[in-house]
């Protein structure tokens, strides 16, 4: 019974190791594919018992291929991409002060680490900010001197948040 549990949770542990390896390739490779990212193939690796004649010689091929220095007989996965996407429009992200060409590029760079890190340090400068100013409270004369020049309390939340 140990023996079988051990089996079964090996599998899963393998299965979910495959998943993120594949997510990985597509991620790095195919997504956003440049000049120094080489062509991923695709092999059939389903069955098995098939594994020599589906995996093994093509593998093996694509591999003769590219030594010899002509083009292999396979074709590389290619991702699919919109017909509406922008390989050459220009985005300028000010939060991390970086000039980024291409849709899908950008859609990566707001999707990353680093992005992410540095909206939520912006964030937390600014709330920390918000809280410092609503902290610090105008004087009673200045108050004063605002509601007689016709003031709204929605004018004075906008002076305090400008301050």
């Amino acid at each position: 019974k140990l023996q079988k549990t051990g089996i079964e949770s090996l599998k899963q542990v393998t299965k979910r190791y495959a998943r993120k390896q594949n997510r990985w390739v597509k991620n790095r490779f195919l997504s956003r594919p440049g000049p120094s990212v080489p062509p991923v193939y695709g092999l059939e690796v389903s069955d098995v018992s098939k594994w020599e004649e589906s995996v093994l010689v093509p593998a093996l091929e694509i591999v003769q291929s590219f030594i010899q220095g002509h083009k292999p007989i396979a074709a590389p996965v290619k991702m699919p991409c919109s017909e509406t996407e922008n390989k050459r429009s220009f985005h300028m992200c000010d939060l991390c002060d970086r000039i980024i060409i291409g849709d899908r590029e950008w859609a990566a760079h707001i999707k990353s680490k680093s992005h992410l890190h540095q909206l939520k340090k912006r964030r937390r400068l600014d709330s920390d900010a918000v809280a410092t100013i609503e902290n610090q409270s105008i004087s009673p004369d200045c108050d004063k001197e605002l509601r007689e020049k016709g003031f709204s309390e929605q004018n004075e939340k906008e002076v305090k948040s400008s301050v």
